[in-house]
C-alpha cells in the first residue's frame, strides 16, 4: 500500500497540468456565393494555448495562425481575403470568421479552398468542415494531416467523406483519444490473459457499437459532458478493479469509491460547480458500490462484462465526430460500418503495441518486477480519476 502510495503521488503530480480535453480537432461551416466564399472557424480554446510556449492573447494567436493556413486557389491563384476577424463564442472556444472573393464564378471556374490550421501542432489533428450551396447542397468533409484540402464549385466531389475516409476517421480517433487508449490498457491489464482480452475487446466492440446505432437512429442523444466524465470513471474502475484482484484488496474499496462520489456531488450541488448532472453521478456511485460485491467472481468472467458496458459509454463518446457531419440517412450503414472498422483497427493496433512492449520489456530485463503492475495500475487509476473529477467540475 506504501508503494501503491508513493506512485499516486508521483502520478498526481504529473498529472496536475494536463487537459481533459484529449482530441485535437475543430470545425468549420462555410457558404458560397456566386464568387465569394464566406465561414466561421471553431476551435477549443485550450488547442490555441498549444500554439506559443508564453502566455498570449489567445483570439490574437489563433487569428495569426488560421492567416497564413487557411485561404482559397482558383487558377493556380489565390483569392482575396476581405475578412478575418473575431466572433463571439461559446465559453471555452473561440470562433474565427473569413470571407474570400475570387476573380471567376465557382461554377466556371473550381476553387480550392485550404484549411491548414493545427495540422503542424499535432500530426493527428482533424478538422470538420461543411460547405454549403445556394441550391441546398452540402458537401461534409473530413479532413486530415494527409487532405488539408476541399473543392469549391459546382464539379466538387462530395465522396470527400468516402469509406476509406471515414474508416482513417474512426482509426485516428481511438489512437489520438489518450482516455480512449488508456481504457484499453487498463482492459488489458484487468483480463490478465489473451484469451480474456480478445473477449474483454469483442465485448468493447459490441457495446460501442450498440450505441453509436442508437445515436444516429435518434434513440439517444447523449450529453457530451457526461459521457467524457464517465469515460474519465471507466479507465479508474477498470485499473482499480485490476489492481485489487491482483493484490487481493478488500471488496468494500468499490463503496469508499462510491462515498468519494458522494462528497463530489454534496461539493458541487453546494458550490454549483458540477458541469453533469448530479444523477449521472449518483448512478456511478451506486455502480461502485454494487460492483464491490462482484470481486468474487474471476476476472476472466468479469472483463467481458464490464467492457460491454463500459463500452455503452465510449460509443457516445465514439458518436462526436460522425454527429459533426451530419451524415445523410441513405449513408447510414456504409458510415457505421466504416467507423466501426476503422475503430476496431484503432484498438487492435494499441493492443498489439501494448502487448509488444512487454514483450521486448521482458526479453530486454527479464521478468518485471512486480511494483511495475501496481504502478502501471496506480497510474491509470490516477488519470482516470483525474478526468472523472475535472470533467464533472463545470
Amino acid at each position: 500500500m506504501l508503494r501503491l502510495g508513493l506512485a499516486l503521488l508521483v502520478l498526481m503530480g504529473w498529472v496536475s497540468a494536463a487537459s481533459a480535453h484529449t482530441r485535437s480537432q475543430s470545425f468549420s461551416a462555410w457558404t458560397v456565393g456566386e464568387r465569394t466564399l464566406e465561414g466561421v472557424y471553431q476551435v477549443d480554446a485550450y488547442r490555441a494555448t498549444q500554439l506559443s510556449e508564453t502566455p498570449q492573447d489567445l483570439m490574437k494567436l489563433l487569428s495569426a495562425h488560421l492567416a497564413a493556413r487557411v485561404y482559397v486557389e482558383q487558377s493556380g491563384r489565390r483569392c482575396t481575403r476581405d475578412v478575418l476577424q473575431p466572433l463571439s463564442a461559446p465559453r471555452g472556444d473561440l470562433k474565427v470568421e473569413f470571407k474570400f472573393s475570387c476573380p471567376a464564378p465557382f461554377i466556371d471556374a473550381q476553387a480550392r479552398l485550404v484549411i491548414g490550421g493545427f495540422f503542424d501542432v499535432s500530426i493527428s489533428h482533424v478538422h470538420y468542415a461543411r460547405v454549403n450551396y445556394s441550391s441546398a447542397r452540402t458537401d461534409e468533409v473530413v479532413l486530415t494531416q494527409g487532405q488539408q484540402t476541399v473543392g469549391v464549385g459546382a464539379e466538387s466531389a462530395k465522396a470527400s467523406t468516402s469509406f476509406i475516409a471515414i474508416l482513417v476517421l474512426g482509426c485516428e480517433h481511438v489512437l489520438s483519444g489518450a482516455d480512449h487508449v488508456a481504457f484499453l490498457v487498463a482492459l488489458m491489464m484487468l483480463a490478465g490473459s489473451m484469451r480474456a482480452t480478445f473477449w474483454a475487446v469483442t465485448g468493447f466492440t459490441l457495446g460501442h457499437s450498440v450505441t453509436l446505432a442508437f445515436v444516429f437512429l435518434g434513440l439517444l442523444l447523449p450529453d457530451s459532458a457526461s459521457i467524457e466524465a464517465l469515460i474519465g470513471f471507466t479507465i479508474a474502475w477498470a485499473a482499480g478493479d485490476a489492481l485489487a484482484r491482483k493484490r487481493d484488496m478488500p471488496r468494500m474499496l468499490g463503496v469508499v469509491g462510491a462515498l468519494g462520489i458522494l462528497v463530489l456531488v454534496l461539493t458541487g450541488a453546494i458550490y454549483t460547480t458540477l458541469g453533469v448532472p448530479s444523477s449521472v453521478l449518483l448512478g456511478v456511485a451506486i455502480f461502485a458500490a454494487t460492483m464491490s460485491f462482484a470481486k468474487k467472481l474471476d476476472a476472466v468472467r468479469v472483463a467481458p462484462v464490464i467492457a460491454t458496458v463500459f463500452g455503452l459509454v465510449h460509443g457516445a463518446g465514439f458518436a462526436g465526430p460522425l454527429l459533426a457531419l451530419k451524415i445523410a440517412p441513405g449513408d447510414l450503414v456504409w458510415t457505421l460500418l466504416a467507423f466501426n472498422l476503422g475503430v476496431e483497427a484503432g484498438q487492435l493496433i494499441v493492443v498489439f503495441l501494448a502487448l509488444g512492449g512487454l514483450y521486448l520489456a521482458k526479453r530486454g530485463s527479464g521478468p518485471l518486477p512486480s511494483l511495475s503492475f501496481d504502478a502501471m495500475s496506480a497510474a491509470l487509476f490516477g488519470l482516470g480519476v483525474f478526468w472523472f473529477v475535472s470533467r464533472s467540475l463545470a
